[in-house]
Formats: structure tokens, C-alpha cells, sequence
């Protein structure tokens, strides 16, 4: 297809209506067993739905499942879904908030979990990296007492049988350990919480906590129950796509892919991954950073090679060449070339496993570099109509403010839009 130009929607149907914002699943039913800050609405799965005529027999996907928005929302409404996901962590909370669980098995279970935390259990991550108190650290992710009872109700669950009640209640150890933690989730890093030191997080704290997760639980589990059970693949979806005929001939996909920001999400994960024992050594985690698309530059990941992804592209890159000593790092260049170049290949593979009359709703955020605003919707617009798609919207969602950096001092706010692609001209 020939290269167009095109412009995002201003006046977008789901401007400002909240559907790329997370924060309103932080009382819904399953989502609320864990915050993920990052992720779209349920709502934009359900408009996606709507719009593109998906029936019950149409199959479902998200290629960057994350916490599970796609595949939760899908399943509650009876939809057949699959999502891909390369973090084990969010991999496990996704397969997990789809789960159905028995009621009286998790009761009977709470008794036992509660005495064995009570009666404690050394924990692994005990003086390992920042993860608690050492003499030459003056900040510390946990609390001794929290870790320990962290690590005894783990070691109870190991003895469980019952496959659904057994990630049931590791994932509301997880919550509850976050939710003890000196730190929290801020932007691309984690940031201890204003006068940590004083919050005395302990054995107590993190019961009262996981009492509330499992209530929620149980709640949920029984007030809204899967109608239709996802699918959750774990890996690289770079590969996944390539390799896996579980996602062929799907209907519709609605995904947000990292976005180009330099956040590396398996770092901003590291505590979770690290308590849930998904990760062991630093090696593994180095490992999993190569799995992830190419956003970040905390990897010696491959170079990329392709450099033609249309006007707004080369623009983009004749300024940061031009700018260079405005970057807050010199592989931010190669990091853009690379990003692109991943996002090319996956929508040549969702195309290649797209059913008749399918649609894409893409999630994307610009970004800022050297003073510049890169268009990625428009950049992303380009390389799908290049590929075989047709671009039926660039749709904003909203304007987010952006924190000001010596290094683009005038943006202060960034589009996020969602792309909408159809597999047949409209």
C-alpha cells in the first residue's frame, strides 16, 4: 500500500471518557486483586467488541497481555481470548484472575495459611540485593517481618494440591507483600513512599492485607464467576506469533505494547518476580530484559537493521542525529530505529493471523526526545498501511501531562491514541 498522511482524531468518540486509564478497575471484581497501574480500560475492550462485531465464536487476542484486560474482560462476557504475555509475573496474574476457584477449599485453606505465617520462615531474599534491611543500605524494599511471613505463607502453599486455590493465594501473597513494601510503583522506577521509615510494615500489617485480598477473592470468585476460560501463552510474542497456531484466524486484537519510553518493565517488576520465585539471579532477569520488544536501553539487545518506516520516521531520526548531545543517552537513536522495527514485524505476523474483516485497536503513547515530540501513532499509522493494513483511525484518547526533563523542557503533555487497523477496506 502506498504511504499516506495521516492525522490523529481530535475529536475522537472515547476522548477523555477514561478508556485508556487504569485507575477505574481499582474496585471492579478480579482486577481489583492486585493494581496494575499500567494498562487501558475494561470499557476499551468492550467498545472494541462492540464496534467490530465480534461474536461469540470469534476469537480474541492481545499480543502484550500484561495484567489481562483483554482476556479477564472477554471471559467475563463469554468471549473466546487469547493473550501472550513475556513477564512470568503478569503472565501468572492474567492466567490467575481467570481462574475460578472452590470457595470452601480457600476457607478451609485460610486457617492453615494464617498459622503457618504466624510461625514464620526465613526468607531468600533476606540481605539479597535491596530487598531488605543491610548495614550498607540506607533504604530497603521490605521489612524482615514481612518478608518472612511472605516466605511461610509461600511454603504452605506448596503443599496444596488444588491447582486454582494453590494461584489463587500466591497472587494474594504477592498483593499483600506489595502492599507492605517501603516502595511503590511510580513511572519507570520504584519510589519509596513518603516517610517510609515510619510506616513500621511488619507480620500484622501483611496478615490484615491479605485477609482483605482474599476476601475479595472469594467475593469475586462467587459473584462473578469466567464464563468462557482464556488462554494465556508465556513467552516473547515476537516468537509466539510466529510459532503458535492458538491464535490463528482471531477477530479482533486489543493490545498496548510497551511504549517508547525507555522503561524497562522487568525492572520496574523485579520485587514481584523475585517473590514469586518466577526469577532466580540477576542472570535470568538480564535474560528476560532480551525477550521484551525493544524500548528500553538497559540491554545489549540486537541491533536493528531496518530503517524504512516512512516520512514522520525519517524526520524523527535526521533530528535526534542532529540533537544528539540533547539525548539523555546515545543509544536512544538506536533504541527508536529498533522499537519501529519491532513494531513492523508484529503486524506483519498479526496480519498474517488475522481472520476476514478483523480489526486491531492499538494502544500507544508519543514520546519525547531532545526537545521532540515523536509522533508514534502516526509513525506506527505509516508502517501498518505499509504492511497491509488499513488504517481506519487514529483515534486520541487523551493528553498526559509529562514531567518536565532538562531534555525536552517545552513538551509538556503527550498524545496516547489507539490506532484502529482493519484487515479489509471499509
Amino acid at each position: 500500500m502506498e504511504e499516506q498522511q495521516h492525522i490523529p482524531n481530535e475529536k475522537f468518540s472515547l476522548l477523555d471518557g477514561g478508556y485508556s486509564n487504569y485507575e477505574d478497575t481499582i474496585d471492579l471484581a478480579r482486577h481489583r486483586w492486585y493494581y496494575y497501574k499500567e494498562g487501558f480500560s475494561p470499557n476499551l475492550v468492550k467498545k472494541a467488541i462492540e464496534q467490530s462485531d465480534v461474536k461469540k465464536d470469534d476469537l480474541i487476542i492481545d499480543p502484550f497481555n500484561g495484567s489481562g484486560t483483554t482476556t479477564l474482560t472477554s471471559s467475563l462476557l463469554g468471549h473466546h481470548s487469547v493473550g501472550i504475555e513475556v513477564n512470568p509475573f503478569t503472565s501468572f496474574l492474567s492466567e490467575t484472575k481467570v481462574t475460578n476457584g472452590n470457595i470452601s477449599e480457600l476457607t478451609k485453606i485460610e486457617g492453615k495459611l494464617y498459622k503457618s505465617i504466624s510461625e514464620g520462615a526465613k526468607s531468600p531474599l533476606l540481605k539479597f540485593s535491596t530487598f531488605s534491611k543491610r548495614k550498607d543500605l540506607d533504604k530497603w524494599l521490605f521489612n524482615d517481618s514481612v518478608l518472612n511471613s511472605f516466605e511461610a505463607g509461600w511454603q504452605l502453599t506448596d503443599s496444596l494440591s488444588g491447582y486454582n486455590s494453590k494461584r489463587l493465594i500466591r497472587l494474594a501473597l504477592i498483593s499483600a507483600a506489595m502492599k507492605n513494601g517501603n516502595a511503590k510503583r511510580d513511572g519507570k522506577c520504584l519510589r519509596y513512599r513518603p516517610d517510609w521509615d515510619k510506616n513500621k510494615f511488619n507480620a500484622d500489617s501483611f496478615v490484615e492485607s491479605l485477609r482483605d485480598i482474599l476476601s475479595y477473592i472469594k467475593t469475586d470468585v462467587s459473584e462473578e464467576p469466567i464464563k468462557t476460560k482464556s488462554k494465556i501463552i508465556s513467552g516473547d510474542c515476537r516468537n509466539v506469533l510466529h510459532k503458535s497456531n492458538e491464535i490463528n484466524d482471531f477477530k479482533l486484537c486489543v493490545t498496548s505494547p510497551p511504549y517508547l519510553n525507555t522503561f524497562d518493565y522487568t525492572d520496574i517488576y523485579r520485587p514481584e518476580l523475585y517473590l514469586g520465585k518466577f526469577v532466580v539471579g540477576t542472570k535470568q532477569l538480564y535474560d528476560l530484559r532480551l525477550e521484551t520488544v525493544r524500548s528500553h536501553i538497559q540491554a545489549k539487545w540486537k541491533k536493528p537493521i531496518r530503517n524504512d518506516f516512512g516520512f514522520l520516521y525519517e524526520q524523527t531520526m535526521k533530528h535526534m542525529i542532529a540533537n544528539k548531545d540533547n539525548l539523555m543517552h546515545k543509544y536512544i537513536p538506536m533504541m527508536i530505529q529498533a522499537y519501529f522495527e519491532d513494531m513492523e514485524n508484529i503486524l506483519k505476523l498479526l496480519k498474517a493471523k488475522s481472520a476476514k474483516e478483523s480489526q486491531i485497536w492499538f494502544v500507544v503513547s508519543n514520546s519525547a526526545y531532545a526537545g521532540l515530540e515523536i509522533p508514534v501513532d502516526l509513525i506506527i499509522g505509516d508502517i501498518a498501511s505499509k504492511v497491509g493494513w488499513y488504517l481506519k483511525e487514529i483515534g486520541v484518547l487523551r493528553y498526559v501531562k509529562k514531567r518536565k526533563t532538562k531534555y525536552s523542557p517545552l513538551v509538556t503533555e503527550l498524545r496516547e491514541s489507539v490506532i484502529i487497523l482493519s484487515r479489509n477496506k471499509f
